[in-house]
């Protein structure tokens, strides 16, 4: 795997967006409980950076003295009352101070109050020898310059407002309870959104499950399975869990309407012999035959509902199976020397054709009733005289086992359909060789169980070749 995929990998992990969900919430209200503990501070509100003036701001300052001075204001609370903005303009304010009384100061515009408070405390508890620039988050101060209003002493102040204001000095300007909301909003918000991403297709998977527990066996999760964490493979198990309940359920209705189907034939020929040997005008030599057609479709009877009931163990997906280490050459030679015998009524040679010794993981019973059914299959559907060639090859971690017979072969369009249960490609050629039409399906349900595949094509010349994969 590469780098790049391992680390999407982990950062679509559940667990990871779980920490990083709780991580972010839980900064968040660190610094919501920290912004909101600052903003609430009069020393942040309060906070104030002084600083050389400006030659604007000084000859600004004495300008506006000496004009003050120069006028008729008879003291300042006329100056006050008639706010002259001949001595200054906006978005400038005048401050006074008062140095022979008690240090009253007063201002010639009012600010909003928090401001008008921050600065009037300020001038109250500074003593200023020189003028300098006192920058505060609001408010940009300068001064003071010594003048008298009808033989009173003042210092005389200049400020204005401070244009450049950060997300902060916005905070500042809101009422407290605002400012304790909007973290709170946000927190609230940020946990609804993880809330409803751990909520929403936990909600959807277990709408489905009660769904499927109601034999709504075609219910699947939809709009869950893109996603790449723990949820969305949740999802996926589910739907996959679903599907193969719905095909073993699929297969135990189809294999019991087929076996419903496949009775009636060899039931229907019973029932017939039966009556044809019960009849009195029936001799003791035809009684004889009829019975002994009896004796055969009871052993048909037999032998359909034996690999009936194989093939439904095998197609309930749900039923593990044993495996052991064994070794699959050896299977197949005693596999070889049974069928031999059967063979050599039809003078037929069966030969392995092998170079190596497999051994493999799997179970002993079911792989030999697979390669059982194919070489079985072989020896019937091949002709007097011929040779049934098993090869056994080994490649990629893959064996291939290829069973090649001599016969006439199958139709192109029957190859897909050989492994079907009951599928036959010549009625009467099955019935006369005692094909039940399961042999093949049990070898498919078998290899398939060993996670392997099998697969039939004609030969070129002639004859019908099969071949079974295993993963060693």
């Amino acid at each position: 795997m590469q780098p790049s995929t391992k680390i999407k990998a982990l950062f679509s992990s559940f667990s990871i967006k779980l920490f990083v969900w709780f991580w972010l919430i839980a900064i968040t209200s660190i610094f919501s409980t920290r912004f909101i503990s600052h903003q609430l501070s009069s020393d942040t509100y309060n906070r104030v950076v002084s600083q050389a003036p400006l030659h604007n701001e000084l000859r600004q300052l004495h300008n506006t003295a000496r004009k003050i001075e120069r006028s008729k204001i008879k003291n300042l609370d006329q100056l006050l009352q008639t706010k002259q903005q001949r001595f200054i303009k906006g978005p400038f304010n005048l401050w006074f101070k008062s140095i022979d009384t008690n240090s009253t100061v007063y201002s010639l515009f009012r600010l909003p109050p928090k401001h008008q408070q921050v600065v009037t405390r300020y001038l109250n508890e500074q003593v200023f020898d020189k003028a300098i620039t006192s920058v505060f988050p609001h408010t940009r101060l300068v001064g003071p310059v010594l003048i008298k209003i009808n033989k009173q002493n003042y210092q005389l102040f200049i400020s204005r407002k401070q244009h450049r204001r950060n997300f902060g000095q916005l905070v500042q300007d809101l009422p407290s309870w605002a400012r304790v909301t909007i973290p709170i909003f946000i927190s609230f918000i940020l946990c609804l959104l993880l809330a409803r991403s751990f909520s929403k297709p936990i909600a959807t998977i277990k709408k489905a499950a009660t769904e499927l527990g109601k034999g709504n066996l075609a219910t699947r999760v939809t709009g869950i399975t893109k996603r790449n964490d723990e949820l969305g493979q949740l999802a996926k198990s589910f739907n996959q869990m679903a599907e193969q309940l719905q095909q073993n359920q699929s297969a135990q209705q189809r294999l019991l309407g087929d076996v419903s189907h496949e009775l009636r034939s060899p039931m229907t020929r019973l029932q017939m012999a039966l009556g044809l040997a019960q009849q009195d005008s029936t001799t003791q030599a035809a009684r004889q035959q009829y019975l002994q057609r009896c004796q055969l479709e009871i052993e048909r009877l037999n032998q359909m509902i034996e690999d009936a009931l194989a093939l439904s163990r095998l197609e309930n997906t749900l039923q593990t199976i044993e495996k052991k280490h064994l070794n699959f050459t050896a299977l197949i030679e005693r596999i070889i020397h049974q069928e031999q015998f059967v063979a050599n009524e039809k003078s037929i040679t069966i030969v392995l054709d092998s170079n190596v010794i497999v051994e493999l993981v799997g179970n002993h019973n079911l792989l030999f009733s697979a390669i059982s059914n194919v070489v079985t299959n072989a020896v019937k559907y091949s002709p007097e005289h011929s040779t049934v060639k098993a090869t056994l090859s080994l490649n990629n971690q893959l064996v291939s086992l290829v069973i090649c017979d001599n016969g006439i072969g199958v139709p192109p369009a029957s190859l897909t359909e050989l492994f079907t249960p009951f599928y036959r490609v010549n009625l009467a050629r099955d019935r006369k060789t005692g094909g039940t039409g399961l042999g093949l399906a049990i070898a498919k349900q078998a290899i398939m169980a060993h996670q392997g595949n099998i697969f039939a094509k004609n030969n070129e010349n002639k004859g019908l070749s099969v071949t079974i994969q295993l993963p060693l």
